[in-house]
């Protein structure tokens, strides 16, 4: 009992349902004993007792598609280089051990501050993203990207990586190892299915792009004369534990059969939206598909900012329906609560219920965006800013209090980032380039 915490605030969001206000969550051990009455307290509080005031104790949100340390590319991904090919893998050749880290604590410190408390991430060096994870304190699902037919880094060394790196984190609280393949034209079908089957053997969720570019499909059209996701469903890699990111370079019958596999489609509505061409998230829906959301990465979107991302998804998808309408709640829901269960296979629920880990957000009510408020979770959704995020908690330790990183130097952090970035921009000629107007 004596190493119980309590958190008052005005309102507590217990799940997208469950609103309880002048209220108090209790924490134990990095886990949500209860929430109880305000009025319990009336006369003695116990010690460790927090009064947050006029806030709202939200869940935290997950990012279900991330690569934070690709913040390197802000700003270049919108002229006639290919964002992906041309910008993203142009400058990851040059990367490093120590580059990720510093470039990941600065994507990290971004989603942070908006509310994020857990990251599906996908990149090389996966130990550094890792360590980053550590060092700041959010909650990471981290995988190390395996390439063996093209792109910046291939090879059966990439497998090894993968795999020392899923066993040296599998004993950590707070970094959940991932087995990630890039996509199916940048992976072999074999090592896919070795993939997959290791996954399963080790009871590890599936990271993997997929269906995410025309030249993916024109790669898989030509080698294999079907399209990536009739390709990875005939491959059986496709199952309940996969989140597939993209899956919007589609043809007939591919998102049937993605329904049918019970993977979980991320769509990223910023990068998607810019793209022009949006996962098909209403007639996903209508095939009682859950879907997650997630931010990607500069170079389609130059933020990992949930609560915009939030919104996006459902302007994005309320535009084009018909009988398909989301509701802010039902986008809550997808950010806090189906992302990360999806994602951890049922061992979290991304809610403050009793017994589940205390991955916690406050939310200023006292601001001229919040005010009036009527509806809690949808003035979060519609409403709220990183302005508004003011307190963040992952397993029960506070990592952001009062907009300040408790445990990082945001200074340093900023100073030793931009000279990795400039390392990194000599090393490719991309400080020319820029200067050149390629990427205009």
């Amino acid at each position: 009992m004596s190493n119980q915490q309590y958190y008052s605030a005005k309102y507590i969001v217990e799940n997208s349902k469950t609103i309880h206000k002048n209220s108090v969550l209790i924490i134990n051990e990095g886990l949500v004993v209860d929430i109880i009455s305000l009025e319990t307290f009336s006369e003695n509080k116990p010690k460790n007792f927090v009064e947050f005031g006029d806030v709202v104790i939200s869940p935290g949100f997950t990012n279900a598609h991330s690569h934070v340390a690709l913040n390197s590319v802000k700003g270049l991904g919108y002229g006639n280089a290919s964002a992906l090919y041309d910008v993203m893998w142009g400058i990851e050749p040059a990367l490093d051990e120590e580059i990720v880290y510093k470039l990941s604590l600065l994507g990290m410190m971004d989603a942070i501050s908006s509310g994020t408390t857990s990251i599906n991430d996908h990149y090389f060096f996966a130990e550094s993203v890792a360590r980053a994870c550590e060092t700041i304190g959010i909650r990471g699902f981290i995988g190390h990207t395996i390439m063996t037919e093209y792109g910046p880094w291939t090879g059966e060394e990439q497998i090894g990586l993968a795999k020392s790196f899923n066993q040296n984190w599998l004993n950590s609280k707070t970094v959940h190892p991932v087995v990630a393949p890039h996509e199916t034209s940048t992976v072999s079908p074999k090592v896919l299915k070795e993939l997959n089957s290791y996954a399963r053997e080790n009871n590890l969720p599936t990271h993997i792009h997929l269906a995410q570019t025309q030249k993916e499909m024109d790669y898989i059209k030509t080698n294999y004369n079907t399209s990536p996701i009739k390709h990875a469903y005939n491959l059986e890699i496709l199952n309940e534990h996969v989140i597939a990111a993209h899956c919007n370079v589609v043809e007939d019958g591919d998102l049937e059969l993605l329904a049918e596999s019970g993977a979980f489609p991320i769509f990223c509505p910023t990068t998607h939206g810019i793209g022009g061409k949006p996962m098909n998230t209403n007639y996903l829906s209508k095939l009682n598909v859950d879907w997650g959301i997630g931010t990607d990465c500069s170079g389609g979107n130059d933020d990992y900012d949930m609560l915009e991302e939030m919104r996006t998804a459902l302007i994005l998808n309320n535009s084009v329906a018909q009988d398909g309408f989301i509701k802010p709640k039902d986008i809550f829901r997808k950010a806090s609560e189906e992302n990360i269960t999806r994602i951890s296979g049922g061992i979290f629920s991304g809610t403050l219920s009793k017994n589940q880990k205390a991955d916690f957000i406050t939310i200023l009510l006292n601001t001229p965006r919040m005010q009036p408020l009527h509806d809690v979770v949808n003035n979060i959704v519609m409403c709220a800013s990183s302005r508004e995020v003011n307190d963040v908690y992952v397993n029960g330790e506070c990592i952001l209090k009062d907009s300040k990183f408790q445990n990082i130097d945001e200074e340093i952090i900023l100073e030793e980032g931009i000279k990795a970035l400039n390392s990194l921009f000599t090393k490719t000629g991309f400080d020319k380039k820029i200067l050149d107007g390629d990427f205009s």
